[in-house]
């Protein structure tokens, strides 16, 4: 028992550290200028700052369902932007919209060509479903529960980035655009490594105790004969 709890401790601050690793990478990338995708779209990294110039594939646009924000219910809009002199489009999240009671929430989107600038981020994962979801909900636009690539990149005319990109804020914006950030929390993992040792410890001091009664018996009993 008293391996298993070091190796829970030691597990931990193994933890901390890869969270202290990540959480410099972040800063690193948030230092560097940002990523021109119409340039080079390879190799992209989540947590890079990036800018595209092209337009919105306004037909392909969808409602990300079940989004809350500061305990609201809500949507992200995601927009597929096509890169200028690229045949690749890149999936912007151009921000949460509250959820209506009258119907889903009403927005404009440009049809000219833009220039955009936000942060590349990794697609929200895949949950597990059980039964089958009808996917995506038939609706002006289409309603997802859920981020499927898989699914984006069937029903798209182009190519389709891996990653997708948070638009920057802006100010008078109808989207809220207050995008979740990476919180390292390496010291819980440490505390959770303390507590894990010093019950390791306290199993020690068990078994040295155990071993101390055991060796005094016989001790006690020689004595008596």
């Amino acid at each position: 028992m008293m391996l298993v709890f070091c190796a829970l401790g030691l597990w931990q601050l193994q933890r901390a550290d890869e969270k202290q690793q990540t959480q410099s990478e972040l800063e690193e990338l948030s230092m560097l200028p940002p990523r021109n995708l119409n340039l080079q779209s390879n190799h992209l990294k989540s947590a890079s700052k990036a800018l595209a110039t092209g337009h919105y594939l306004v037909n392909e646009q969808f409602l990300l369902d079940n989004i809350v924000h500061k305990g609201k219910p809500g949507y992200y809009l995601m927009s597929p932007f096509l890169l200028s002199n690229r045949d690749e489009v890149i999936l912007v999240n151009r921000g949460w919209l509250a959820k209506q009671q009258n119907g889903l929430p009403e927005f404009k989107t440009p049809t000219e060509q833009l220039s955009l600038r936000g942060i590349l981020a990794l697609p929200r994962s895949k949950p597990v479903i059980l039964g089958s979801i009808d996917h995506p909900i038939s609706a002006t636009p289409p309603l997802w529960y859920y981020m499927d690539m898989e699914v984006f990149q069937q029903q798209s005319s182009y190519k389709a980035l891996p990653l997708i990109l948070r638009l920057a804020p802006e100010p008078d914006s109808d989207f809220v655009r207050d995008w979740p950030k990476f919180q390292a929390k390496s010291g819980m993992h440490i505390g959770y490594a303390i507590q894990w040792f010093v019950f390791a410890f306290f199993v020690l001091i068990a078994l040295l105790g155990i071993n101390f009664k055991s060796k005094a018996k016989p001790n006690k009993n020689n004595s008596n004969n």
